[in-house]
C-alpha cells in the first residue's frame, strides 16, 4: 500500500528525515536526485541512524561508527531498504 512521505518539491541533497509508519521507523536519504528509503535503525547495535553523518552514499552509525552504502541496503549486515514509490506530487513507500 502506497504511504505518503513527501511532497517532491521538498527534496535536496543530503535530506535525511524519518518517519514512523505503524511498526515501521523509516529513514528517506537523498543523495543528489537519488532517493532511499531504509530502516532508521542501525541493524546491528539499533542507534538512530537519522542521528548519524551522511557524506555521499556513506551512512555512520551514531552509535558504533560503523558506516553503510546507503546504495546497499537491504543486503545482509545492512538496514533494510523499502521501495521508493511516486504518486503525482508526492513521494512515498509501499509497504
Amino acid at each position: 500500500m502506497f504511504q505518503r512521505l513527501l511532497r517532491l518539491d521538498q527534496l535536496h541533497d543530503g535530506l535525511r528525515a524519518r518517519f514512523r509508519l505503524g511498526r515501521h521507523e523509516l529513514l528517506l536519504v537523498c543523495v543528489g536526485t537519488e532517493v532511499f528509503i531504509l530502516d532508521a535503525r542501525c541493524p546491528h547495535a539499533g542507534a538512530d541512524l537519522g542521528r548519524g553523518s551522511l557524506s555521499g552514499y556513506q551512512l555512520r552509525c551514531p552509535g558504533h561508527g560503523q558506516t553503510f552504502d546507503v546504495r546497499a541496503a537491504g543486503r545482509a549486515g545492512q538496514p533494510a531498504r523499502y521501495p521508493v514509490a511516486y504518486d503525482g506530487q508526492w513521494l512515498g513507500v509501499e509497504l
